[in-house]
């Protein structure tokens, strides 16, 4: 048999420094990726780097919750994401993965990752930037998208409305609220601030009316689909 020797050489000084400009650019790519800085190219920032939601008139039919979007027969809707957060975190991971699914609808609401009273400054703000990126992203793939009014403690009020439009239409939720005595107040506050702020045109109300309380606004209320569906199959069950 014949022998062949093998010559181990060693990779350039080049070569080495080529490889290490590729490890560090994919590198690079993949922390984008994680934060989807790369979505930023395709929208417009307010002065402290919140991003920016247009004005949408929209007016869906009824509303349907995100969990539901893939196996609805209906699309004269609007998709909302007022559940819990763990059921919509994929949009977060993969956006472009679901733009096709949400246009198939009416319109969309912008994200709800939770803004609880408990929660850091920090973590208030970070959830805050992701439902206003998402949102602001969408609409640049031109979707109708609906910005959804958020806020937590009085001390937020400084940066959650930040990015959303003036006199444009709203949405917002009372799902979780109604309660408890002191969320209802903060609710009440909270909104009051944001009528004052933004002074939208008309208000999209997912669940039901703070008792006592009027808008001062044009309203217009959806049911809650998952409390609906409960009650039904009560009924059912009682037949």
């Amino acid at each position: 048999m014949p022998i062949f020797n093998i010559v181990k050489t060693k990779p350039s000084f080049q070569t080495i420094c080529e490889e290490n400009i590729l490890s560090k650019k994919i590198g690079r790519d993949r922390t984008y990726g994680i934060y989807h800085l790369d979505l930023l190219q395709q929208i417009k920032l307010t002065e402290d780097g919140m991003p920016v939601i247009h004005p949408c008139e929209a007016m869906p039919t009824r509303l349907i919750g995100f969990n539901n979007a893939k196996t609805s027969r209906r699309i004269d809707c609007g998709v909302h994401f007022f559940i819990d957060d763990y059921q919509f975190q994929r949009v977060w991971n993969r956006p472009e993965d679901y733009t096709d699914l949400l246009a198939r609808f009416q319109c969309m609401l912008t994200p709800d990752f939770s803004l609880y009273t408990d929660m850091p400054a920090p973590m208030l703000r970070w959830n805050c930037y992701r439902n206003r990126l998402l949102g602001a992203w969408w609409q640049a793939q031109g979707l109708q998208v609906i910005p959804t009014l958020q806020w937590s403690r009085p001390s937020s009020y400084e940066y959650c409305f930040d990015g959303l439009p003036h006199h444009s239409t709203v949405a917002v939720s009372t799902v979780g609220v109604l309660n408890d005595r002191k969320a209802t107040r903060l609710w009440v506050r909270g909104f009051r601030e944001a009528l004052e702020m933004l002074e939208p045109s008309k208000v999209l109300f997912y669940g039901k009316p703070i008792p006592g309380y009027a808008p001062p606004v044009k309203c217009v209320y959806y049911n809650n689909e998952t409390i609906t569906k409960l009650k039904q199959i009560d009924e059912r069950k009682e037949s």
